[in-house]
């Protein structure tokens, strides 16, 4: 099967993991990176003219079709490609007939998020299968025309966590905390850190110097984001790891969800019925919380019984590494796309 991916293609991206699952499930794979070199938002460029911005998003749809007429891929299986125009895939259907995939990873008629585009919303029908990660967006996917709608949650690539062989201790004494989050900062995840200032927890991640220096949660923040081994030496050393839901997942779940158990961490975790119950087991597999005295309540209870702590993630992480890989959810879709009526395996 030729498989075109169309996505971002840059490391630590879904791209970036998928394509070399999809060659391991028998995929001959292409990448169209959507983003590079043909076309920028200007959220790197910020002094780009919008002249410029339509010239080069003219451009990269161009290439975007040339790509499909070269290579003739059987699928082409969008991971958002939000700026690739309704228009070019319709074009690419018409002409060429592929299997045509999306795999939207946002809230796709937040209309007010930058990223998303009238064509993304447009473009909806023209796909055989689309894929989303909230149960919540499937009947208004079917309204705006979908021809099917499967649920598919996010995952998580192994290689992109793998545990150093030994932590030393400089790097422990950098990472080590009872309670860490990880993230960029946004509002609402600083109302909740803002609550918690009384723990030993640490923030990293980007933006956090928009905290006003007279909150004690800036003393707090210990860095910018960290990637790769990095953040694999943070999640090594720390207790318990927080997970808030953006407004988009509040009803669902977020990357996060999967990659804090699939590396062995323990999840505390913003309740949603969709973690607590589908993706795990809410205080066997991950522990979850509601309000700010929840969470309190949670962090206490799980500093203080440890047993109880390391035998969750032990248990989330059986769970992660059965169920919640990258390769598992590539799987299914190539197995949908071989039910498909005429699809070429």
């Amino acid at each position: 099967m030729k498989l075109l991916l169309v996505c971002e293609y840059w490391y630590g991206t879904g791209g970036w993991s998928y394509k070399g699952y999809l060659e391991q499930l028998g995929c001959e794979g292409q990448v169209f990176d959507f983003r590079q070199p043909y076309f920028t938002t200007g959220a790197s460029l910020p002094v780009i003219s919008a002249a410029t911005r339509r010239i080069s998003r003219r451009k990269m749809n161009a290439a975007f079709v040339r790509t499909v007429a070269d290579f003739r891929p059987d699928v082409v299986f969008f991971l958002k490609g939000e700026t690739v125009y309704a228009d070019a895939i319709r074009e690419v259907k018409e002409k060429y007939n592929p299997i045509l995939l999306q795999w939207y990873p946002d809230g796709p008629f937040n209309v007010e998020n930058r990223n998303a585009t009238r064509d993304s919303i447009a473009s909806i029908p023209l796909f055989d299968i689309y894929y989303i990660y909230a149960k919540s967006l499937m009947q208004p996917l079917r309204e705006a025309g979908a021809q099917r709608v499967e649920y598919l949650p996010f995952c998580y690539d192994p290689a992109m966590l793998q545990r150093p062989e030994r932590i030393s201790d400089e790097d422990s004494a950098k990472y080590a905390t009872d309670v860490v989050f990880a993230g960029t900062w946004e509002p609402m995840r600083e109302w909740w850190l803002e609550k918690i200032t009384e723990f030993d927890l640490s923030v990293w991640g980007n933006m956090w110097e928009r905290v006003d220096e007279r909150n004690p949660l800036r003393r707090l923040w210990k860095g910018n984001a960290v990637y790769g081994e990095e953040i694999s030496k943070l999640f090594a050393v720390s207790k318990i790891h927080l997970n808030f839901l953006r407004e988009q997942n509040k009803d669902s779940h977020n990357v996060r969800t999967l990659e804090i158990p699939g590396y062995g961490g323990f999840l505390l975790t913003q309740r949603s019925r969709e973690q607590a119950e589908d993706l795990y087991v809410e205080g066997k597999e991950i522990a979850c919380f509601d309000s700010v005295d929840e969470l309190k309540e949670k962090i206490t209870y799980y500093l203080e019984h440890e047993d109880e702590r390391l035998a969750i993630a032990r248990a989330g992480y059986e769970r992660a590494t059965a169920e919640h890989q990258a390769i598992h959810r590539l799987r299914r879709v190539i197995d949908d796309v071989n039910a498909l009526p005429g699809a070429r395996t």
